[in-house]
């Protein structure tokens, strides 16, 4: 009986894993009514948008209980750009109606939302560029929607054929900044997606529509960067800049490329900058803190992580950067305080088992670092892999 108890327990406790592992699958519609001047294949993109906007609703539900299941910490904001990246669409039907003097356009969309790669996705979104342009994405939608119903009203006020032209005219401008916009939605899901070639082609497509798109430069630069392209990627992020110098994210966004490049001082004036146009953006300092360790300025390092540690108390990669700072200045105690910080936050966090692993083979205690580097390995740091590797080797040396 003990034993049919405890198995009716176990089938029990497995059910909510079990139902939040399948595939979550959205049915939704969207319309939109088109008005002279406009043309059917942007107003038939406006219908499939409000369809898809009406499915990442319940979409960002779904991945919220999946997040609470899996215990992983989000933020609303994170939530609707994991839903948005996680979220395949796929159209079941569409048809136009003539409607009075316009036409209606309706679609139907399934979308599905497959979890398999939402623990991946979520360490992404995490990034602050990542959020801060989905956002800006948005406003360029929201901004575009209530361009063209106030173009609508113009152009049905309009009187005389001169003022309809101008006003078809403004409307042709506007469908041609509404179609660079789908572009750089669509490079921002590649991006998401780790697919960083086809994200490069959006973002170029949206560039080749408005040559003003300061969000698909500052977009494509990351794509670049993350390809090692540091470069192109400074290119790009410097045109993002020159089109709009108040988002101090770009600033951070180039100042990692400099970083890569080992260009440190460049890097450090574009982390100031973002710091002094937002003192609260814990990320400048993380970053900054990086370009100080990579001039040897440990010292000055640590002052920034403690800086990005005050206004986030949960940021692991802050704790390991701190860690790997005290370690290079010899303290490995305070080095694996910082590394038990960052585990305790996320268990699952494989680069701080391998720095931690570090710091104990620093110390000589040889079992616990052994034992380290096998976890950051069996959670998938290569680097942990090849530590473990060489210290079992050299281990089982010691012990002949």
């Amino acid at each position: 009986m003990r034993l049919v108890f405890s198995l009716l327990v176990i089938v029990l406790l497995s059910i909510p894993s079990a139902l939040f592992a399948e595939t979550k699958e959205i049915i939704s519609e969207g319309t939109y009514n088109m008005g002279d001047g406009e043309t059917p294949s942007v107003a038939e993109s406006r219908a499939l948008i409000k369809a898809k906007q009406i499915a990442l609703e319940q979409a960002g539900t779904y991945v919220e209980s999946y997040s609470k299941v899996k215990n992983i910490t989000l933020t609303q904001d994170e939530i609707h750009v994991l839903a948005s990246g996680l979220m395949e669409v796929e159209i079941l039907d569409k048809k136009r109606t003539v409607v009075g003097d316009g036409i209606n356009f309706w679609v139907k969309i399934k979308a599905k939302v497959n979890p398999d790669k939402m623990e991946e996705m979520a360490k992404r979104v995490k990034e602050k560029s990542v959020v801060e342009d989905y956002k800006r994405i948005q406003e360029a939608y929201e901004k575009s929607q209530k361009e063209i119903e106030k173009l609508m009203q113009q152009l049905a006020e309009a009187k005389d054929e001169k003022r309809k032209k101008n006003v078809e005219a403004n409307i042709a401008d506007s469908e041609r900044l509404f179609q660079a916009y789908v572009w750089s939605y669509k490079g921002h899901q590649y991006y998401l997606n780790k697919e960083l070639d086809n994200a490069i082609e959006a973002y170029t497509s949206a560039i080749a529509l408005n040559e003003k798109d300061s969000m698909a430069y500052s977009g494509r630069g990351v794509a670049y960067r993350e390809k090692g392209l540091n470069d192109k990627a400074i290119d790009d992020i410097t045109k993002a800049i020159r089109l709009n110098p108040n988002i101090a994210i770009n600033y951070i966004s180039r100042g990692i490329a400099y970083d890569n490049k080992g260009q440190y001082d460049n890097a450090i004036e574009d982390y100031n900058k973002a710091v002094n146009m937002d003192p609260n953006l814990a990320w400048a300092y993380n970053e900054r803190g990086l370009a100080y360790a990579g001039k040897g300025q440990y010292d000055k390092a640590i002052e920034d992580y403690n800086k990005a540690i005050a206004f986030n108390p949960n940021d692991i990669i802050a704790y390991c950067n701190r860690g790997v700072a005290y370690r290079k200045k010899g303290q490995y105690d305070r080095a694996i305080e910082d590394y038990n910080k960052a585990i305790a936050i996320d268990p699952k966090d494989a680069v701080a088992y391998t720095n931690r692993g570090i710091a104990y083979d620093y110390l000589g205690s040889t079992d616990k670092a052994i034992g380290d580097f096998r976890t950051g390995c069996d959670l998938g740091d290569q680097k942990g892999c090849k530590a473990f590797r060489r210290a079992e080797t050299e281990n089982n040396f010691r012990k002949k």
